[in-house]
């Protein structure tokens, strides 16, 4: 919140029926219903808004007491929680597991082609190995053949 160096001054007259003569700055605050003390808040919060600073406000009494204090705009309400979105759809999806079945994604990170005795040995770096431990698959992409890949320990 921006502070000035010099607050605006709202003054705030409060005759014996409780009705509120008000300035800011000297400059009357112009109403066309009459103000009493239970629109003291309203009208310092709408006072405190429109200049979006705070203000200095003194208050005197048809007794001749006088109360000062500094009002700040009010804080805007939260907006109200938007409910979470709706997931999106999945991006793959099956059927015909069978209940209980753990579904896997095999992801192709290098291919090779089989020797004339139909043996495959893929090279690939180490620490992908130990990442992936247990999780990576051999596909025969025309047999759709399935290998599970035994990483040396």
């Amino acid at each position: 919140m921006k502070i000035p160096v010099v607050l605006s001054v709202v003054h705030v007259a409060i005759d014996a029926d409780g009705v509120l003569a008000v300035d800011v700055d000297g400059v009357p605050l112009d109403s066309e219903q009459t103000r009493t003390r239970d629109h003291l808040r309203a009208v310092i919060d709408e006072i405190t808004s429109d200049l979006g600073a705070p203000v200095r406000v003194e208050v005197r009494e048809a007794d001749g007491s006088t109360f000062t204090d500094v009002a700040t705009p009010p804080t805007p309400a939260p907006a109200a929680a938007e409910p979470p979105p709706t997931p999106p759809p999945p991006a793959l999806a099956g059927a015909r597991f069978q209940p209980g079945e753990e579904v896997a994604l095999a992801y192709v990170v290098v291919r090779q082609n089989a020797d004339a005795e139909g043996n495959a040995s893929l090279n690939i770096p180490p620490a992908l190995l130990t990442a992936t431990r247990g999780g990576l698959v051999l596909l025969g992409m025309a047999s759709r053949t399935i290998t599970a890949f035994e990483a040396p320990a």
